[in-house]
């Protein structure tokens, strides 16, 4: 069943990715014209339902974090979930996918610098048993962050 989201929803998510902290009564008075009881509602409704979960982020270049790559990783044939969920208890790592084509499993990590992504590489990723490969590439400018991602205005 697709999920009920109207353009207040996505005005109070899009408030709240701006300061998740961002308290009822002030996300009100920026719409306009709902109560924060209402907002407070919808934002447990949203909560519940699974629709948004409200979280900290850390900022990879405040905390030192210079080097942003993605991975992408060749298994041996049926690892690529044990793969995967070993590289996703790396902690630089911030994203882990399992993927369909020439590659199996596919991984965002964080680094100080080259010296440091590349001891990530080949002491921790191509360490895990089942990695057959690996290929880099080193994110220039990253101009939109999974974090960033609004709901759509047309829903699927």
């Amino acid at each position: 069943m697709r999920p009920k989201v109207d353009q207040t929803d996505r005005a109070i998510v899009d408030l709240l990715m701006e300061d998740g902290r961002m308290p009822c009564a002030e996300i009100a008075r920026s719409l306009g014209n709902v109560s924060a009881r209402t907002v407070r509602n919808r934002i447990r409704r949203l909560t519940e339902k699974g629709i948004i979960k409200v979280t900290a982020v850390a900022s990879r270049k405040a905390l030192g974090y210079r080097i942003v790559a993605d991975i992408s990783i060749e298994t041996e044939p049926r690892k690529a979930a044990e793969v995967a969920e070993l590289a996703a208890t790396v902690d630089k790592v911030s994203y882990v996918a399992i993927v369909a084509g020439d590659r199996d499993v596919f991984v965002q990590v964080n680094a100080a610098d080259i010296e440091d992504l590349q001891a990530l590489i080949t002491e921790e990723l191509q360490a895990i048993p089942g990695v057959r490969s690996t290929r880099t590439t080193l994110l220039t400018q990253l101009l939109k962050d999974i974090y960033e991602w609004r709901i759509p205005a047309e829903l699927p």
